[in-house]
């Protein structure tokens, strides 16, 4: 696993400059973000946080989703896809960083990250995972998706080359490195329920379902 990354305030300004183009991720990211909200089905009257926001596209589904009664709160990095997702959902969003979570412990029934831990330290990892977990109910699910490794000939190349280019430049890259997540998911307290690996043009994803235990 590529250990470092880059740092917060040159993610925030990577994205802040990318702003709605985002949404063009999603010929590679599509089908994974698809799938991840459908193993993640909030149920009408769900608190549902979702971390890294990005565009708020994903976040409409979800504000839909525990509707009329639920909740759905963003939280993102970036000032700009925070202004999108407020504009697009008109659900809160808070300025922020997953590894501090500005949330009482037991606040939502459900958290969803997508593209989100590729771009932490992968130092940061373990302790932001017991965040999540002190922020969800007892039963509360975690759906994450990730960049991750090649599982064929094409998705291994793909990720090979993607490492040549994140070692002459990560920030090139938007900071995001491939990452499996397994073992650090169920060593953070989580009862792993499913893993998954979508890969949409050669991009490999994983979904990572799992259950706080409690």
């Amino acid at each position: 696993m590529i250990q470092e990354t880059i740092s917060r305030e040159a993610a925030r300004r990577y994205y802040d400059r990318l702003g709605a183009y985002q949404d063009w991720a999603g010929r590679f990211e599509g089908r994974a973000k698809t799938r991840a909200l459908i193993l993640l089905t909030p149920p009408p009257g769900c608190r549902v946080l979702n971390v890294g926001v990005g565009t708020g596209k994903e976040h409409a589904h979800i504000a839909a989703a525990v509707a009329p009664d639920g909740l759905a709160v963003g939280l993102d990095v970036s000032p700009v896809m925070l202004r999108l997702t407020r504009t697009r959902t008109g659900t809160p969003v808070c300025l922020g960083d997953a590894r501090q979570l500005p949330y009482a412990s037991a606040s939502f029934d459900c958290l969803y990250a997508a593209y989100v831990l590729d771009l932490l330290p992968a130092l940061d990892l373990p302790d932001l995972l017991h965040d999540f977990r002190r922020v969800l109910v007892p039963g509360g699910r975690l759906v994450l998706v990730t960049l991750t490794e090649g599982v064929d000939r094409t998705s291994r190349a793909l990720i090979a080359l993607w490492k040549l280019l994140y070692a002459i430049s990560p920030e090139g890259c938007g900071g995001c490195r491939p990452l499996q997540l397994t073992g650090l998911v169920r060593q953070a307290g989580f009862r792993l329920a499913r893993r998954e690996v979508v890969v949409q043009w050669g991009v490999p994803s994983e979904i990572i379902v799992a259950e706080n235990r409690g």
